[in-house]
């Protein structure tokens, strides 16, 4: 009767050069209805000012981080959890490639080393208290 054609539409986003575009085109066709472009950096600013990362380390050497966001109600939901082993770090930290990418010198690895060290005797200290103290029945 009135004429009046329905057009469904859709959301898209695409990188575009160093923008992002966004917007909304015509389900099953690509007509683009409407977009906009962001510069690529303001957007992950944006999104990064808003987040923060946490990690901590387990007793048996486990590396868990997670990204937490915000506590503003849009935002999106905290990101799954990140394990990795310590000894799977530190090889990852000291494979000749990465040390070559890094430009690493002999005074970052020795500082490493003596990281390493005082965590081995941070460990040996906590093993010799857990093994004083008496054992208590639950």
């Amino acid at each position: 009767m009135g004429g009046h054609e329905t057009v469904q539409l859709e959301p898209f986003a695409e990188v575009a050069g160093g923008n992002y575009r966004l917007g909304y085109r015509t389900v099953g066709v690509s007509d683009c209805v409407s977009a906009i472009e962001v510069p690529i950096q303001m957007v992950e600013q944006t999104v990064l000012a808003r987040a923060s990362l946490t990690m901590r380390i387990s007793p048996d050497g486990t590396i868990i981080s997670r990204m937490l966001w915000s506590l503003a109600a849009d935002t999106p939901p905290d990101s799954p959890i990140v394990v990795e082993s310590l000894d799977v770090l530190v090889r990852r930290a000291v494979n000749m490639e990465n040390l070559r990418m890094e430009e690493a010198t002999i005074s970052d690895l020795n500082t490493l080393l003596q990281r390493l060290e005082c965590s081995i005797s941070l460990v040996k200290d906590a093993i010799g208290q857990i093994t004083s103290e008496p054992i208590i029945p639950v």
